[in-house]
């Protein structure tokens, strides 16, 4: 009998060690659970204390680079929103390097991107990582280059997959503060710069002009017979016109230069780095352009444009300059309209 209770002593014994290793180890489990639960909160926290105070999608992309820097190598971090045509890169190394991965991302990202981890054809020594941000099929994703191994990947890949998740919000901020940004500097109209952007715009190649002796002239144009189509037409086919207006006078100036909506029917228009004969040679071109839309109110005379050029001289001030484009601009009124005064 005593041996019996005494094999039955045991067994219950055994049991309850294995029914602690078990409890034992699954307690282990759980604790190093909530460590690196902790962990991935305070990385996702110190994330979004870096990201608050950016406004502009090139800075949040920056400093997301600086913060994923330590937790996963990288050479170079892409983001690009497809719907809304934003785009930003930043790249960690310099020399040719440099140039060959901003040029391979964005063949990549040209593409509809492949979503996951792997090496990249063009460069076996190089290794990528994308994450799709929007599911609904619009392509926006953040794209990373690093030279980590395939088995890195397989913890990198998942890391990377939640933590560009936490993206989307700041993202989205970014977005529409540089759409709000860009409303409050443009005409909501003819999607030209407004007369604030055109005075900032002024104001720095004036400065150039003075430091580096650099020619410098300046366009008034103000519409004629204008009135006549808001006035026999409507005011919806006046924002026709000066929508057509706009396109036709954009599409014959340089990205250098600068043309703007300051009134109803007024634009300026700033030539940095171009002399008075090249000034005046431009202008006679953009007057007939616009005549050449042929736009006309009924019983009035076709719209055209008159506009007033002046070269800046060294010394002058930015309120001088002005007047004497104004000037001649009243000047080109007065000879008879459609035409450019000097």
């Amino acid at each position: 009998m005593g041996i019996i209770l005494n094999l039955k002593s045991r067994a219950l014994e055994g049991q309850a060690n294995t029914l602690l290793t078990s409890y034992s180890s699954n307690l282990i489990e759980e604790l190093d659970w909530y460590r690196r639960r902790s962990e991935h909160l305070a990385r996702i926290y110190d994330l979004h204390k870096r990201l608050s105070g950016k406004l502009d999608l090139a800075s949040m992309v920056d400093a997301f680079s600086v913060w994923l820097m330590p937790h996963m190598r990288h050479e170079l971090v892409a983001y690009r929103n497809v719907s809304r045509n934003r785009e930003h890169m930043v790249c960690s190394v310099h020399g040719p390097r440099r140039q060959e991965l901003l040029d391979f991302a964005q063949r990549f990202l040209s593409e509809r991107p492949v979503v996951g981890c792997g090496s990249c054809s063009e460069r076996q020594d190089l290794r990528y990582c994308f994450v799709d941000l929007n599911p609904d099929g619009v392509m926006e994703g953040v794209l990373t280059l690093h030279r980590a191994s395939p088995e890195t990947e397989l913890v990198l890949a998942p890391f990377l997959g939640e933590v560009a998740a936490e993206l989307r919000g700041p993202l989205e901020r970014a977005l529409a503060y540089e759409d709000l940004y860009d409303q409050a500097r443009r005409d909501h109209l003819t999607g030209l710069v407004n007369r604030r952007v055109f005075t900032e715009r002024l104001e720095q190649e004036l400065s150039k002009a003075q430091r580096y002796g650099s020619p410098l002239a300046l366009a008034g144009l103000d519409l004629d017979h204008f009135k006549a189509i808001n006035d026999r037409m409507g005011h919806g086919e006046g924002d026709i016109a000066l929508r057509q207006v706009a396109r036709a006078l954009s599409g014959m100036i340089r990205d250098t230069d600068l043309l703007a909506r300051v009134g109803g029917d007024e634009f300026s228009l700033i030539l940095p780095n171009t002399d008075q004969a090249n000034a005046f040679h431009l202008l006679e071109r953009l007057c007939q352009s616009v005549a050449d839309l042929g736009i006309q109110a009924p019983g009035a005379r076709k719209l055209g444009v008159s506009i007033g050029l002046a070269c800046w001289e060294h010394g002058e001030s930015i309120d001088d300059f002005m007047n004497r484009v104004d000037a001649a601009l009243y000047r080109a009124k007065a000879a008879g309209r459609s035409q450019v005064s000097m």
